[in-house]
């Protein structure tokens, strides 16, 4: 396995649109890597009263799937080769899933993860997190177990691929301070369509928008 590139998590926090490591998460590198990883990208369609003809809605952010995470510790693999600081399969499963998935502290939100592994990086939110014990010691102590992640591209690394346009479907995703009036006119440089957008988007309560919110905002006629 010498030389061999592994697949690491890194863990960090977004602050409008910014993101900074959460240094209390050191990065967590596998100790063996996955069989595969898998992409899927969908496209939504939709047809509203003010937009323009075309029922093209949006492109869904894509997904990765991570399928097989593998940890043993029956001596199959080398020490040398564990993740740093692990000595059991409960310490390996549970530092990844504090660097993953587990709420910040600071934020209030699961971390924003980087998945890097050779020449390539991935910045993603990670919606599901299984864990499967596979086999046990005598004591009952899981000495084998897979992992399997699955995650969202993170909007604002994957947003940049995007056309920007009035002609194509936006999501916006809601600041602090944000009005829906003061977003529209943002988009379409037009306060007026505020409850067209309140409606599409299923709010009641337009007027106390949540921060971190991703809102739709739709082609409109000219």
């Amino acid at each position: 396995m010498d030389g061999q590139q592994k697949m690491t998590f890194e863990a960090f926090r977004e602050y409008f649109g910014e993101l900074s490591a959460i240094d209390k998460r050191k990065p967590f590198t596998v100790m063996l890597n996955p069989d595969s990883l898998s992409f899927s990208s969908s496209i939504d369609y939709s047809d509203y009263w003010f937009i323009n003809y075309s029922v093209y809605k949006s492109q869904s952010a894509p997904t990765i799937s991570i399928p097989t995470i593998f940890f043993d510790t029956t001596g199959v693999v080398p020490k040398e080769e564990w993740p740093q600081g692990c000595s059991t399969i409960k310490q390996m499963v549970t530092k990844l899933k504090n660097v993953v998935y587990d709420t910040d502290d600071e934020s209030h939100q699961p971390p924003v993860v980087k998945i890097t592994w050779g020449d390539y990086t991935y910045t993603v939110r990670v919606t599901k997190f299984d864990v499967k014990y596979t086999l046990f010691n005598v004591t009952g102590e899981p000495v084998r177990a897979e992992v399997t992640i699955g995650a969202k591209y993170f909007y604002h690394d994957w947003k940049n691929t995007e056309k920007k346009s009035p002609d194509l479907t936006h999501l916006v995703e809601v600041k602090a301070g944000d009005t829906l009036p003061l977003m529209c006119n943002r988009v379409y440089n037009d306060s007026s369509y505020y409850l067209q957008i309140a409606r599409i988007n299923g709010l009641t309560n337009f007027r106390n928008l949540k921060p971190g919110t991703m809102l739709e905002f739709p082609p409109i006629r000219d």
